[in-house]
């Protein structure tokens, strides 16, 4: 569930203005058609903790539930910048999993959610030559960056029965 804080300085101007801990990513897809996302780039709330600003001009009771109904349903991971900027700076990335996921979920489903949720095409994470490693410890994920060529990216010896087959293209 979707943290929310509601920004009293925006009521006198006839806004619907909110503070998430969804990802910026995240709250685009689920409040897409609903309201305007924006990043939260300031200090009162944190936008490392709070990294994403909701703003409708609506000021429907209707919208209002809707956007609280849809956050509450929402799951939140650690903001992608905040993952990013980490690898680079330490070439690690920590955080407790009961602060973001639920707690009757298993190790294999936080971290297949936690790989859906990384920024794979940022090369600081997905390259040839860099890749990362997601392992739990006790209620610790730790995404590692590793450097050269990924284990399952070795090339394998020919075997003398794939040299006999024929290659062509699948798509025919």
């Amino acid at each position: 569930m979707a943290r929310i804080i509601y920004d009293l300085a925006s009521k006198g101007k006839g806004l619907y203005h909110i503070y998430t801990d969804l990802d910026f990513w995240d709250a685009r897809g689920v409040l897409k058609g609903l309201a305007k996302v924006k990043r939260n780039f300031g200090n009162s709330p944190p936008g490392d903790q709070y990294p994403t600003q909701v703003v409708v001009e609506d000021l429907s009771s209707r919208v209002k539930k809707e956007i609280e109904k849809r956050l509450k349903c929402a799951i939140p991971s650690p903001p992608r910048h905040l993952i990013v900027q980490s690898i680079i700076f330490s070439g690690k990335f920590e955080f407790d999993r009961t602060q973001y996921y639920p707690d009757r979920w298993s190790p294999e489903k936080v971290i297949f959610f936690t790989r859906n949720r990384l920024p794979m095409n940022q090369p600081v994470i997905n390259s040839p030559y860099k890749w990362v490693e997601i392992t739990i410890k006790g209620n610790v994920v730790t995404i590692q960056q590793q450097k050269g060529a990924r284990p399952e990216d070795q090339i394998q010896p020919i075997t003398k029965k794939a040299r006999t087959e024929a290659y062509g293209p699948t798509c025919f």
